[in-house]
């Protein structure tokens, strides 16, 4: 018979393990789903490139989602190709001086071919005045930025005037300001014909501009 415990008596003093802890799944945020431009399943899907940045890519054009065409928020191949079109011709046909440019040139050149007019023939501004108030009216009419182009209508007069107030008054000999007054209302009556001619054909000229852009 032997002292050493048995299995019994070491069951009793024996320390219990510890239980094993449940194992707990990591979740990964993985993030929302995106698709492509041009799939039409999972529309609850996020396209993987954001509207605002689709329209400055020029190679992304092929956009064949329905929904979003008719929405509006991307424009179809079509219309994209048509704005380009648009634009290379706005380039090609249309200036691109502002409407401080157009009243400056305008202004010159009537007054430099109005002092040349007094200078040469004498007397108040006429024909030669008139033709530099032409040519110029329609150079400006044709150089003019599409949304200043407005202004070249208005420009040849408003030359014809300031010329015939300052250039105009060469040669009159009266200093009194009303003799003056009368002489530029005289220069103007004078000169309608040059004057009218040129606002019409700058109106004509903005009117075919803007016809041949639509």
């Amino acid at each position: 018979m032997t002292d050493q415990p048995g299995e019994e008596y070491e069951a009793l003093f024996r320390p219990e393990e510890p239980a094993a802890e449940p194992v707990v799944a990591q979740i990964t945020e993985t993030g929302r789903v995106f698709k492509s431009q041009g799939v039409h399943e999972n529309e609850e899907a996020l396209l993987a490139l954001p509207t605002s940045r689709a329209s400055k890519l020029r190679t992304l054009e092929r956009v064949n989602s329905p929904a979003l065409e008719q929405s509006g928020q991307i424009p179809s191949p079509k219309s994209s190709r048509d704005e380009r079109a648009r634009r290379s011709r706005r380039g090609v046909v249309f200036g691109a001086l502002n409407a401080l440019w157009i009243y400056g040139i305008t202004v010159g050149a009537t007054l430099i071919f109005g002092l040349a007019d007094v200078l040469i023939f004498g007397g108040e501004p006429g024909a030669l005045a008139g033709f530099g108030l032409f040519a110029v009216s329609v150079f400006a009419s044709l150089a003019v930025r599409s949304q200043d182009d407005s202004q070249a209508i208005f420009a040849p007069a408003i030359a014809f005037f300031v010329m015939a107030m300052t250039v105009g008054q060469i040669n009159v000999t009266d200093t009194s300001l009303m003799n003056r007054f009368v002489t530029v209302f005289f220069t103007l009556g004078n000169n309608w014909l040059w004057v009218i001619g040129s606002t019409i054909v700058a109106l004509g000229v903005v009117a075919f501009r803007r016809r041949s852009f639509r």
